[in-house]
Order: C-alpha cells, then structure tokens, then sequence
C-alpha cells in the first residue's frame, strides 16, 4: 500500500519539517489527521510495553519499528486510530513531510469508493492484533 500511494501524491506541495535527532516525530496522543512520509533519515518506534521507560532513539529493540527514508510513519495507526498510540523518535536528522488525512482519503475516493474503508478496517484489524500482543 504504501509504494501505491507515492505516486499519486504531489510532495512538493507538502510542508517539510526538519526534526533533531532523538527528538519525537509523533507522541504519544496526537491526533491522526496528519500522515507522515519521512523523507530523509531514520526514525523508532520504541515498543510500546516499554512506555515510560527512557529509550534512546539509537538503540532498537527487537519489537521496535524502524524507519528508513521513504517510510510512512505509523501509517497503520492512522488509518484506524483518532490519535497515535506510539511515539515516533528521530534516529538521527530527519526531514518529514506532513500530509492532511482528508487529503489521502479524497485520493482513495477518487479510484475506488472502497479503498479508503476497507484500508482502515484492514490497519484496524491489524492495530487490535498487535495490541493484543502486547497485552500478553
């Protein structure tokens, strides 16, 4: 889904952020109505049972995520949450591109009337799945 949705998004017109490295991308609470292409470096997203705990954004466990340039961030978590339920960390510099959710789904809604549902019920499916996970 995600190399689907490259093209059809004209990024030049996108507000760019640059980030610091181990500063947050995305905490904990935000709200989803913004989706984010991490354009240049690396980001985290620590595991979510060691919330709370300080977790350098150098140091990746193994039910971490990692990000590499090109990658949406918590893209999931977008489509089926109303706010992030994981921060995003800054490995290094990174520069982000912010795109409005409403903007994506009138893309969808443009090619296929079910695009859009049937990718957030899938992303739901998926997000319940790995919190069940979690929770064990």
């Amino acid at each position: 889904m995600q190399a689907d949705l490259l093209p059809f998004i004209d990024w030049s017109y996108h507000p760019r952020q640059i980030i610091a490295p181990e500063a947050r991308i995305i905490t904990t609470g935000d709200p989803t109505d913004m989706l984010f292409l991490l354009e240049e470096g690396e980001a985290l997203a620590p595991n979510a049972a060691r919330r709370g705990q300080h977790h350098p954004a150098d140091a990746a466990g193994a039910d971490d995520i990692a990000y590499a340039a090109g990658a949406f961030l918590s893209l999931l978590e977008m489509l089926s949450l109303n706010a992030y339920r994981h921060d995003v960390l800054a490995r290094e510099e990174c520069r982000v591109i912010g795109i409005n959710r409403q903007e994506i789904k009138a893309m969808w809604d443009r090619d296929n009337r079910l695009a859009w549902p049937l990718s957030c019920s899938i992303a739901a499916t998926i997000t319940q799945r790995r919190q069940t996970r979690f929770l064990m």
